[in-house]
């Protein structure tokens, strides 16, 4: 014990001794003012986060900090994100086709906006393969985008310029951007402004379609048409977007947007020559020129909404009013061996759309509860008058369509297991179409179909995994829906079918990710499909393109890794992929003694895009970047040649803040981003060059870019509006 005792007097002694150095040590350091300091040697980790990762089963690609973030436009940059890929002008998730779009949860009305936004704006994106009960049935995936979250006060904006050039042809398109913001506590007021100017001069490309008949005396009559088509086009409109936003607390907003586009000029004339063959023999020789004159194709929309929380609910409801209006006059000049014709015609649509949309969600046991319903009502009118032809008629006709539905989804997580997702939806659709022209033509139906989805995601290790299943729908759109046939020459009919049924799929789907892997596998089964069909329409060789529903199923499988890894200064992406389907048909062709021939659609598409950028000093990029796809059978077409789009960029910041940016690009170097294609439908084929051409319409690949970004301050919008109806919008 008296040892201790003195043990501990020492150890007190001790530190009474320390203490009373520490306090000289400061008295000294006060009477000299001398700052005494220790200066530690910096301490740096460096680790490369992965760009693309997996959350909730999406595939969620960070774009901030990255080389996708100088990609230019996001369309630009969304061709490059592992996932996605470029089919002809269409961005589309691979096995999946086109999705719907939306930026920071409001839906994207106008895939131009995509050309509008620059990837400097981008935070991440997520690419949905597999959309739950919340989505409308109709939605195959959904790429949800997300800008930056910035935070500031007062006045912020953004200036963007850009104009592409075509190497080879007159394809301009000029396109300019001022947006701006006020910030004031949790206030924002904001709007923008875009105005476009495209023109298209002189895009050809080579066609050749042949019928087969079969006469009384069993002998087979061929009618061939082969030449080209030039087509040329000049256009230019505004957008404008105005809208307020009100944060009053962390968890609430409530908000309304208003968009609107103008179209101050738009015209389009296209010009065929072809020379028509009788079993090998010149019959006749056609050249037609149509002039197409667009009125006033404007829209408006407008978009209330509340996102928050009352309670342990969250709340996400949306209002929109939705406003569509076109006209057209086309005035066609026709030359034959038999002489002239000049045919007029005029379309006239207005498309009105009320869509309301509630989503509320609510923790449950270890999950939570997500429940929603959505109502859509859609009037449109269709006026078409035709003159200077014999056996086609004027035709007026009305749509009422209503789409009631309701869904709940709820996800749980299995303790060592995963997470666990199950939902259901139901829509009551009921579609009323009135052929005032020919009441027997006229169509009333109503559909009840429930959509069921189930999903697992787990984790083991590194390795994120999840699987997916669920059926979803195609309906088809308004202008597929009309009756009243298009005049497009004296040889060629085009018309829709108001009795097409809804396409049904059922989907299986698998996503993966390890560490700088990812991976996909899908499996569709398709009932129902919706596809173009040409079929002769009198023994003179005139065809007429119509739509079907096709009376067997599809069967498409899908695959694709992408590995993204990075190395010192260089971030490359590649995603190699395979895209293949099972799909025969047994055709009416009178050249076979049959009188019938099978045909199979199965050649699969082999995929290789290559994403390499190079980030130098002092704010210099370098890209080249690279994209394939082989022959193969798509649908129903034949695609006859390889698709390859190798294209370069250099980029350079300006200024302390980076706020200057200018980026130079050549696009589809060599000229090889095309595709010729063969449609065989037994007694009609249809050989077209450069398939993909018109689809991409005024934004020719092989061209050369410039684009400068100018940005001020620092804040941006806060609007959380979704929208609501957006699978109708994009039907109108």
């Amino acid at each position: 014990m008296n040892k201790d005792m003195t043990t501990l007097k020492l150890c007190l002694t001790a530190l009474a001794a320390m203490l009373g150095v520490a306090t000289a040590m400061a008295q000294t350091e006060k009477k000299d003012t001398v700052d005494y300091s220790l200066n530690l040697q910096e301490f740096v980790v460096k680790s490369t986060a992965p760009r693309t990762k997996m959350r909730n089963g999406a595939m969620v690609t960070r774009i901030v900090g990255s080389p996708l973030e100088s990609a230019g436009s996001v369309e630009d940059m969304l061709s490059r994100v592992p996932g996605m890929m470029r089919m002809g002008g269409q961005l589309q998730v691979i096995g999946k086709g086109s999705p719907i779009y939306y930026i920071n949860g409001r839906k994207v009305q106008d895939l131009e906006e995509l050309k509008r936004l620059r990837s400097q704006d981008i935070r991440e994106v997520e690419v949905v393969n597999s959309p739950g009960a919340a989505y409308d049935a109709s939605v195959n995936a959904v790429v949800k985008i997300k800008t930056r979250r910035q935070q500031g006060e007062g006045l912020s904006g953004r200036f963007d310029v850009s104009d592409e050039q075509a190497l080879k042809s007159g394809n301009n398109n000029l396109t300019s951007t001022l947006n701006l913001n006020y910030r004031h506590e949790g206030f924002d007021f904001f709007g923008g402004v875009t105005f476009q100017n495209d023109y298209l001069d002189g895009y050809r490309s080579l066609l050749e379609q042949n019928t087969y008949l079969k006469q009384n005396t069993n002998s087979i009559v061929s009618h061939t048409q082969t030449g080209y088509t030039q087509s040329d086009q000049k256009f230019s409109r505004m957008f404008f977007n105005a809208g307020a936003n009100w944060q009053f607390d962390d968890d609430n907003f409530i908000g309304v947007k208003l968009e609107r586009g103008i179209w101050l000029k738009n015209r389009y004339w296209f010009e065929m020559e072809e020379d028509v063959l009788r079993n090998g023999m010149k019959e006749d020789y056609l050249k037609s020129e149509s002039d197409i004159k667009y009125k006033n194709p404007n829209t408006l929309l407008v978009n209330a909404y509340y996102n928050g929380k009352i309670g342990k609910w969250g709340i996400d409801a949306n209002v929109d009013y939705y406003s569509q209006c076109d006209k057209n006059d086309n005035h066609v000049n026709e030359q034959a061996m038999s002489g002239m014709r000049t045919v007029e015609s005029m379309t006239e649509n207005k498309s009105h759309l009320f869509a309301a949309r509630l989503i509320a969600e609510h923790p449950l046991w270890t999950g939570k509860l997500q429940l929603g319903g959505e109502m859509t009502t859609v009037c449109r009118d269709n006026d078409y008058r035709i003159s200077g032809v014999d056996n086609i008629f004027d035709r007026m006709s009305k749509v009422n369509e209503q789409n009631y539905a309701a869904f709940f989804e709820y996800g749980i997580m299995i303790p060592k297991a995963g997470m666990l997702t199950l939902g259901m939806r139901y829509e009551h659709v009921a579609f009323d179409f009135d052929d005032k022209t020919d009441p027997m033509r006229s169509v009333k139906r109503n559909h009840d179909d429930f959509f069921p989805s189930l999903s697992f995601g787990t984790r083991l290790g590194d390795l994120q995994m999840q699987l997916s299943y669920g059926i979803k729908t195609t309906r088809p759109s308004y202008y597929q829906l009309r009756s009243e046939i298009d005049y497009s020459s004296k040889y060629t009919l085009q018309t829709g079918n108001p009795l097409l049924e809804n396409e049904i799929r059922h989907t299986l789907d698998l996503s993966g990710r390890w560490k700088w892997i990812a991976f996909n596998v899908n499996y569709l089964h398709i009932k129902d499909a919706i596809y173009d069909w040409t079929t002769p329409y009198d023994d003179n060789g005139v065809v007429m393109i119509g739509m079907v529903n096709f009376d067997r199923p599809i069967d498409v499988f899908s695959a694709f890794v992408n590995v993204s890894p990075t190395v010192g200064v260089w971030t490359t992406s590649n995603t190699v992929g395979v895209q293949k389907q099972w799909l025969s048909f047994n055709l009416d062709d009178p050249r076979e003694a049959t009188g019938r021939r099978h045909v199979n659609y199965d050649k699969p598409m082999l995929i290789f895009n290559s994403d390499n950028a190079f980030r130098l000093k002092h704010d210099w990029q370098l890209e080249l970047n690279s994209q394939f796809y082989s022959k193969a059978h798509y649908r129903n077409v034949k695609l006859m040649q390889a698709y390859w789009n190798l294209t370069a960029a250099v980029q350079k910041s300006f200024l302390k803040d980076k706020s200057l940016v200018v980026r130079l690009s050549v696009a589809d170097i060599f000229n090889t981003a095309k595709q010729d294609a063969l449609l065989d439908l037994g007694n009609y084929t249809l050989l077209k060059g450069d398939v993909f051409g018109e689809g991409r319409g005024n934004y020719s690949f092989h061209r050369v870019s410039l684009s400068v970004r100018y940005a001020f301050n620092a804040t941006k919008s806060k609007y959380k509006g979704k929208g609501a109806g957006q699978d109708v919008i994009k039907r109108l």
